[in-house]
């Protein structure tokens, strides 16, 4: 087959995982003899050939990158420009991010398909979440301008603005969403939640997000001092208050114990909360930092903690974890349900210091413990989830949903 994905942006350019997905399914793919193209933005316009696909990035979409206040007439006038940079012989065309589906809902045909990775259907930011991290149950004037994340954050001249873009926005994404005939969901939890509020084509399917080769490579046998490792952004919907209360509790009966924390955010905001907790010894705040040396803590960790208080689409952080041999204690909540079973770590009710505790501490003090399910996901990772698992779930999808319709 020939496939064109669309995506506002790809590695090297990118902005997290959603990106480095699109790109190890365009990789996995091609792996299996399929030609594919990727139409990208970028400052400057070049093709190049990137492990077997063909990348275009083009000045002309460069404006996918861009947050406009008016996403109906920026997709429309960045349409001529896909339209020229389509191969001819494009049999399926498919968007992995939700600018690039508003541009991809202006065009005609069957053979369209959307990856669905977050909450911009239903949502005028894309996460869905009030200012506390509880879910929003939709965009209503009183939640955009007093429980909106976005817009509580903002400073007092941008909140017009916000307000008008969230508000304003919604109705044109909704119906971008349905023009487009076939999702794909990177789970279950964010299918349900988006069902909610807006219908489910019935070409639909949930397909996870893949690992990538370098996490699978097999991690060094290492036994250390119990320590947790919590890598994200460092903010409140994130549950980092909620983490550090529990370490609290955890400190009181096993000093040995630390925790690092990986990523940007409000790192000084929660470095003064660790001192107010008397465990600033403990924990260690190591900022953003590249994949190998995320791997290299985790590989050092004895569990990894996500203890989100927001429905998070996915949970990639999982996967991570599940590949270098290491159990998951995460929040009961979003697409990290999805993920996490009782044969691969624990799950926590969402804000609950002291469950959160109790789990680390299963893990923290029993080695054999964290072994044991830390090889329980390693096998369930290399089972469903690796970049040929996915691609060929995305081939079958292809094949049986859309060529044949």
């Amino acid at each position: 087959m020939t496939l064109v994905f669309l995506s506002a942006r790809y590695p090297p350019d990118f902005i997290g995982g959603g990106e480095l997905s699109t790109a190890t399914i365009a990789e996995g793919l091609a792996s299996l003899g399929h030609r594919v193209t990727v139409l990208t933005g970028a400052q400057k316009t070049r093709t190049e050939q990137v492990n077997g696909v063909t990348v275009r990035r083009s000045k002309d979409l460069y404006r996918l990158w861009a947050k406009p206040l008016f996403e109906l007439r920026a997709s429309a006038a960045m349409l001529p420009a896909l339209q020229a940079l389509l191969p001819p012989s494009a049999e399926i065309l498919h968007a992995h991010d939700f600018r690039s589906a508003l541009l991809l809902s202006l065009l005609d045909g069957p053979a369209r398909v959307v990856t669905v990775r977050d909450f911009a259907s239903i949502c005028g930011t894309t996460n869905n979440m009030w200012w506390d991290g509880r879910s929003c149950d939709g965009c209503f004037w009183p939640n955009v301008l007093f429980r909106c994340h976005r817009v509580v954050e903002a400073s007092p001249a941008r909140k017009p603005f916000r307000v008008w873009q969230y508000k304003y926005n919604l109705a044109f994404r909704g119906r971008a969403f349905q023009a487009i005939p076939h999702h794909i969901y990177i789970s279950a939890a964010l299918r349900d939640r988006v069902a909610t509020r807006s219908p489910i084509p019935p070409s639909s399917l949930v397909i996870p997000n893949p690992i990538g080769p370098e996490w699978l490579a097999p991690p060094p046998r290492q036994s250390s001092p119990p320590k947790a490792v919590y890598t994200g952004t460092v903010e409140s919907h994130k549950g980092i208050a909620v983490l550090l209360e529990a370490y609290r509790h955890i400190v009181n009966d096993m000093a040995d114990v630390s925790l690092d924390i990986i990523g940007a955010g409000d790192l000084r905001g929660y470095q003064t909360m660790a001192r107010a907790y008397g465990i600033e010894s403990s924990v260690r705040f190591l900022g953003k930092l590249p994949p190998e040396q995320v791997r290299e803590q985790f590989d050092t960790a004895r569990v990894i903690v996500q203890p989100s208080l927001w429905e998070e689409p996915f949970g990639r952080t999982v996967l991570e974890a599940y590949a270098r041999s290491r159990p998951v204690v995460a929040s009961d909540i979003g697409g990290l349900r999805d993920l996490v079973t009782q044969e691969t770590g624990i799950l926590v009710p969402p804000g609950n210091a002291l469950a959160l505790a109790q789990a680390l501490r299963r893990f923290l003090q029993s080695e054999p413990s964290a072994a044991a399910c830390g090889a329980a996901g390693r096998l369930r990772v290399e089972r469903e989830f690796t970049v040929t698992r996915i691609a060929e779930r995305y081939e079958s999808f292809y094949r049986e949903s859309v060529v044949r319709r």
